[in-house]
């Protein structure tokens, strides 16, 4: 097992992508802590990890308030002794056509997907640098890689703040691999592109939904949707050691996305 005896937090993992990242990490042998604000959800996936004979517990964590973020990678280090891997994956979406956003549409999006990575990152650098060791992958998004149509199959319109959030995080992800590589800790990040979850329909009617998909898999020259078990695979990567010498990163993981390579 590539990930055996190392303690992974994944935020975000009440669900969609996190919890994905979570089964394939505790599959390899991982302790995961499912890191959410999102309670209900984080109990099911340790569950869901439970009936799998894979070690986890849950924790309730605010990604965006900096006190939750402290005080969760405090008790985490508490009842483990150390954190090895850190996927910040925790995110929101508020899709507005940009002359409709108001402040409150794009503080909420920058506040977990961008503010979240930098809380988290923050809050567990000094267990990773008191150990001299560490991965932290930060989902990003190729929303913030460039700008393609996303009023297609019913969505609600633009993306700016998610964008922007997404660009801000594959930023993120190359300063603080220069600033923490010399304390042994990778940081990298995946960029998915367009992922079938449950929160395709949420949206959306059923035959929008089939519309959505038929564009996203159009534009990829894979000719299909990701699923979340393809992010989940890079990010397994990312937290083993065979991606040890790779640090300040972004792995696009979006089928080939034609509009954007």
């Amino acid at each position: 097992m590539r990930l055996l005896g190392k303690v992974a937090i994944v935020t975000g993992a009440g669900s969609g992508l996190g919890r994905a990242i979570a089964h394939r990490l505790a599959q390899q042998g991982a302790s995961i802590v499912v890191a959410d604000i999102n309670e209900p959800g984080g109990h099911q996936t340790i569950s869901e990890l439970a009936s799998q004979n894979a070690k986890g517990h849950f924790l309730r964590m605010d990604v965006a308030n900096q006190e939750s973020t402290i005080r969760g990678m405090k008790e985490v280090v508490e009842a483990h002794g150390r954190i090895d891997i850190l996927v910040n994956n925790a995110g929101v979406t508020r899709h507005r056509p940009f002359m409709t956003l108001n402040s409150e549409d794009w503080d909420v999006v920058l506040a977990v997907d961008l503010k979240g990575v930098f809380f988290c990152a923050q809050a567990v650098a000094p267990h990773m640098i008191a150990q001299r060791s560490g991965k932290i992958i930060n989902i990003s998004s190729i929303s913030g890689t460039g700008a393609s149509s996303h009023a297609v199959g019913g969505s609600q319109g633009g993306n700016a703040n998610y964008a922007a959030a997404k660009a801000g995080v594959i930023q993120l992800t190359k300063t603080l691999a220069r600033e923490f590589g010399p304390h042994g800790i990778n940081v990298n990040s995946v960029a998915p592109g367009f992922v079938l979850t449950a929160m395709t329909g949420t949206t959306r009617s059923p035959e929008e939904v089939k519309e959505h998909v038929a564009v996203r898999s159009a534009s990829a020259v894979l000719g299909r949707p990701g699923t979340p078990e393809d992010v989940a695979n890079a990010v397994l990567f990312f937290a083993s050691d065979e991606s040890s010498f790779v640090t300040g990163q972004t792995l696009y993981v979006d089928g080939g996305r034609t509009d954007r390579m």
